[in-house]
């Protein structure tokens, strides 16, 4: 496969220096600044068992053309339109795209312009922060990439990109329910993030509080209340797995959005809390928490762009 890595951030840089490393027939579409800087010095991955460094073959957006086999998108949300606009061109009759971004929005964003049938299902997991332009620092392991068919036709393409991303040195995992399994991630990721944001802390530091657990579990009760309207219920399991890391009194556990809040960058507060606000409040579930944690996170937004 041809394959086209939008971005070379925690999540793009990471999975696409492991393919690259592979041998695989990857490229890395880049903005002009960064792209200069990747050119210049390449690029490393500062794993707990040592650095990679390679050279990858990067792009910028007048260069491309519509004959790549697999798109994957790992752009935060806020810049998916931009995104869209640069990948239009790389889009050939057979080309499919892999979007790993957290939520659910993205979907029906992409399947609009593209085709639903053009957009696969796709999860990925990495503890990864962008340490420096041309620098990711991973925390603790390699990470890993779950892809599945959204529905019934997509199943063989699903299949085939699966089996690339494993021969390509990813952990890669194929799954039969990826929806189910997405909407798993964006309970965790919604109530993770709405909590850090809203009480101002990690897991461990909320829990010090009288109320931040109690609050924590509100918040994700109504993510799992909103999947289960949607015809996505969480498993026992995973509830009590969740539960669990959002209440654990020892944990430094914190979702990307609030790092991107400590740092005073732009948050993906609207596609991952609204959005899931929206869904269940569209659905009859009522959704108080969420809807104070949108709020916070809105105002937060709001002082950013004045």
């Amino acid at each position: 496969m041809k394959i086209l890595m939008v971005g070379a951030g925690a999540v793009g840089g990471q999975f696409g220096a492991y393919l690259h490393e592979s041998g695989a027939d990857v490229q890395f579409l880049l903005r002009p600044a960064r792209k200069k800087i990747i050119d210049a010095e390449g690029l490393t991955l500062d794993l707990p068992a040592g650095k990679l460094q390679i050279q990858p073959r990067t792009l910028s957006a007048p260069e491309l053309t519509p004959d790549f086999d697999l798109i994957i998108v790992s752009c935060k949300a806020y810049s998916l339109n931009s995104v869209i606009t640069d990948i239009t061109q790389a889009m050939g009759k057979q080309t499919v795209i892999l979007p790993l971004l957290n939520g659910l929005r993205h979907l029906d964003i992409l399947g609009r312009k593209f085709g639903d049938d053009r957009v696969l299902g796709g999860i990925a997991k990495t503890v990864a922060t962008l340490a420096s332009p041309s620098c990711i620092q991973i925390k603790h392991g390699p990470g890993n990439i779950t892809v599945g068919a959204r529905t019934p036709d997509q199943r063989q393409t699903a299949h085939a990109v699966w089996s690339q991303l494993h021969a390509g040195g990813i952990q890669a995992y194929f799954s039969e329910h990826v929806m189910d399994d997405m909407w798993d991630k964006y309970c965790l990721m919604a109530s993770l993030g709405a909590a850090n944001c809203l009480l101002g802390g990690t897991v461990g530091e909320y829990m010090r509080s009288q109320a931040g657990g109690e609050i924590a579990l509100q918040l994700f009760k109504e993510c799992v209340d909103t999947a289960q309207a949607s015809g996505h219920p969480l498993h026992p399991e995973s509830i009590a797995r969740i539960q669990h890391a959002l209440t654990n009194r020892h944990s430094g556990f914190s979702a990307s959005m609030y790092r991107d809040m400590q740092a005073d960058l732009p948050v993906e507060g609207d596609h991952l809390v609204g959005d899931m606000m929206r869904r269940g409040e569209a659905l009859g579930v009522a959704c108080p928490m969420l809807k104070i944690a949108h709020a916070v996170l809105e105002t937060y937004m709001g002082r950013r762009e004045s």
